[in-house]
């Protein structure tokens, strides 16, 4: 992610930021001085693009409306983020530089060392002995044996493939291991794929860990 434009320009990593952003914000609106009407108004668009995304993800049964759906929708989301950002974030005294930096905004210093994007790797392991459970346990590739986080890191993406499904879909960004997945009974029987990888205070990726697979009990 550039210094100059902080939204992902793909879907695929756009997906993850703006799902990160949306739950920072909704944690301090009263805290930030921020209208709750101007919240709502992003939450709604964002259910529309996400609705419309996972429409047209479907490549084996999306039409091309569904691919037009998703990028009006995209282009309206992206279009009140940008706003949103500039009315109430980007030059307001109550949000921390910190926070700022975790939603990949640009932070306006001439002093303040960029956070380094992350060069190393999440191992990542499953434990599925709970029926219809996942629980997802990652620590870095060169730990050592701690489950710190490398500096600068706010937290693990987790995506995930599920049975015949041919991507990696975007499951959650975790600060602390782990993360527990659930799913449906008609899900049991089927595989699920992982993959992960640490993702710094701007938003900024590292490499992705080495696949990782367990079965769903049912």
């Amino acid at each position: 992610m550039s210094s100059t434009d902080y939204v992902p320009r793909s879907d695929f990593e756009f997906n993850p930021w703006q799902a990160s952003f949306i739950t920072i914000v909704q944690g301090s609106v009263t805290t930030w001085g921020i209208a709750a009407s101007d919240f709502t108004a992003l939450t709604l668009l964002q259910t529309t693009w996400t609705t419309a995304s996972a429409k047209a993800s479907n490549k084996q049964n999306r039409t091309a409306a569904d691919v037009q759906a998703k990028d009006d929708a995209r282009d309206a989301y992206e279009t009140a983020l940008r706003k949103f950002v500039a009315q109430w974030l980007a030059n307001n005294a109550k949000v921390p530089n910190s926070e700022r930096e975790r939603m990949g905004l640009t932070v306006k210093t001439g002093t303040r060392t960029a956070t380094a994007v992350p060069t190393t790797k999440p191992v990542g392991s499953v434990d599925f002995s709970e029926l219809l459970r996942h629980t997802i346990y990652f620590v870095d590739e060169n730990s050592n044996g701690s489950k710190a986080k490398p500096e600068g890191v706010h937290g693990c993406e987790v995506f995930i493939k599920l049975g015949d499904a041919t991507d990696f879909s975007y499951l959650a960004t975790n600060t602390n291991a782990p993360h527990v997945a659930s799913f449906t009974d008609a899900d049991a029987g089927k595989t699920a794929t992982y993959r992960v990888r640490w993702v710094n205070t701007r938003g900024e990726q590292g490499p992705w860990s080495n696949p990782f697979s367990a079965v769903v009990v049912g």
